[in-house]
């Protein structure tokens, strides 16, 4: 009888450190958001606007989930691009003309922000000549009717949800 209450004792203990810890980290990511974005490049019409963004985790991707502009709106057309530093980006207001063909644009949900993949870390490394064609950086290109003054990023990391935003 002993032995079942010690057992019982110690796997609540257990529980209590378990659920403890995954509260400790739950804030911890709330308050230390795992993406990075910057408003790369636009348009001379702030119609068209790139915005850089990448993953400072080590531990899990980043999804974007959903991309507004201004007051909550949905631009015209959104699309992610995935390249390397040592190609680059393109700002266009056509994801399908000839010289567009030359990068690839793909649909939001479908790519996960690798690990690692921070615009900053992945610029150093192009500055210090180590950056390779298997370093991928990521940008959001966003064409919209209006002038963009502002871009709403809603995205997943785990098992939180986060929203960031970008003043251009």
């Amino acid at each position: 009888m002993k032995d079942i209450k010690f057992s019982i004792k110690v796997m609540i203990s257990f529980l209590i450190v378990i659920f403890i810890s995954f509260s400790a980290y739950s804030l911890y990511l709330i308050n230390n958001s795992p993406l990075d974005a910057v408003a790369g490049g636009w348009t001379v019409d702030k119609h068209v606007l790139l915005v850089q963004v990448g993953n400072k985790s080590r531990l899990a991707k980043v999804s974007i989930k959903e991309v507004l502009v201004n007051d909550n709106n949905e631009p015209r057309e959104v699309k992610i691009q995935e390249s390397n530093s040592l190609k680059g980006f393109i700002i266009s207001s056509n994801f399908e003309g000839e010289e567009e063909s030359k990068y690839n644009f793909r649909d939001l949900n479908s790519v996960g922000l690798q690990t690692n993949s921070d615009p900053q870390k992945q610029l150093d490394k192009l500055n210090k000549g180590t950056a390779t064609k298997d370093d991928k950086i990521y940008a959001i290109s966003i064409i919209n009717d209006e002038i963009i003054h502002k871009v709403i990023i809603k995205y997943r990391f785990l098992w939180l949800s986060y929203e960031k935003v970008i003043s251009t």
